[in-house]
């Protein structure tokens, strides 16, 4: 009788067992050469002369006919894509043939059925231009930087780095070009080659130990915007056709405020305030007061201030006729 234990369980067991064994085969690695595939491997599109034999029944030996993709991975479901081998001893992944349906391929054979199981993926690379180290996380993508900065450029492949190896080589390369704001290519900038960088892991800067080091925008004459790219050199086959990193940008130029000073501010003219005409009034005439001088009586001493003689109004009119007609009345009566 099964322990209860083992059947609570069984399933977990079961699982990190085909982890393990998962874990295991991907950790294989190509040999004796480069070319020469293992179960597990992960061969690249583009690659040429390729050794699937490796992948064989090992007791039948019969020669694969066939790369294959099925539902989950799993062989016993549909295929999803199936990859001709006319000689598994000098196979090539033609990018055509996979069709962007990357992943788990199982080796083929009419007699045999699926036998072991490859990764098919695609080569690509990535490219940005930082600071020199210690400063790789400050990223100049599309930013000015003065010719007294030196930077580096990171390098990222993803699966290249991880799995095209073989004891201890890594053979795949790239160049960095760079293209000067006058057109002009180089793979030399201030000195340093940029060209035949191996992929020895999946990033990588270019002043690593090891690598060509950090570059002095000093050595480059012109100001303006350079633009830089990762292109594939080996194998031939990503060279000839593998995609080239997307192309990053920085320009050479001053920085004000940062590495040319703080710029002396303009002066400011205050315009000179318009004198405003105070229109002039002229003076009230104040009538002159006559003042009539009054004698004081002889025998007085002192001198009394003249008292001015008040101007006397005019009578309305109508007053006047009814005064010359009471007048008038009055002569009559006494007549």
């Amino acid at each position: 009788m099964t322990p209860e234990w083992i059947c609570r369980r069984g399933f977990a067991i079961l699982l990190a067992v085909c982890l393990l064994a998962l874990c295991a085969g991907e950790a294989g690695a190509r040999g004796p050469g480069i070319n020469d595939v293992q179960p597990y491997d992960t061969i690249f599109v583009y690659e040429e002369g390729l050794n699937l034999t490796q992948l064989r029944n090992a007791t039948t030996n019969n020669p694969i006919t066939a790369l294959q993709r099925y539902q989950d991975g799993n062989p016993d479901r549909g295929v999803i894509k199936s990859i001709p081998v006319a000689d598994d001893t000098d196979f090539e992944v033609q990018e055509i043939l996979v069709g962007g349906e990357y992943g788990v391929y199982h080796a083929f054979n009419p007699t045999d059925g699926a036998t072991a199981l490859v990764f098919i993926r695609e080569p690509q690379v990535f490219l940005d231009v930082v600071l020199a180290n210690p400063h790789h996380n400050e990223p100049l993508t599309g930013l000015t930087v003065s010719s007294n900065t030196r930077i580096a450029f990171r390098v990222t492949a993803p699966d290249v780095g991880s799995f095209y190896e073989v004891n201890g080589v890594y053979p795949a390369t790239v160049d960095i070009v760079l293209t000067h704001p006058g057109g002009a290519e180089t793979t030399v900038i201030s000195g340093i080659n940029l060209a035949g960088l191996n992929i020895t892991s999946t990033r990588f800067y270019t002043d690593d130990p090891g690598k060509p080091g950090p570059i002095p925008l000093s050595g480059l004459r012109e100001q303006g915007t350079y633009t830089a790219r990762a292109v594939w050199r080996t194998p031939a086959g990503f060279e000839a056709f593998a995609p080239d990193s997307e192309p990053v940008t920085f320009t050479v130029g001053n920085r004000v405020g940062i590495d040319t000073g703080t710029p002396t501010p303009t002066a400011t003219t205050t315009p000179t305030p318009t004198a405003t005409t105070v229109p002039t009034t002229l003076p009230t005439t104040v009538p002159t007061v006559t003042e009539t001088a009054t004698t004081a009586p002889v025998g007085t001493a002192t001198t009394v201030p003249a008292t001015p003689t008040p101007t006397a109004a005019p009578l309305p009119v109508a007053v006047a006729v009814t005064a010359l007609g009471l007048a008038i009345a009055l002569i009559g009566r006494r007549q």
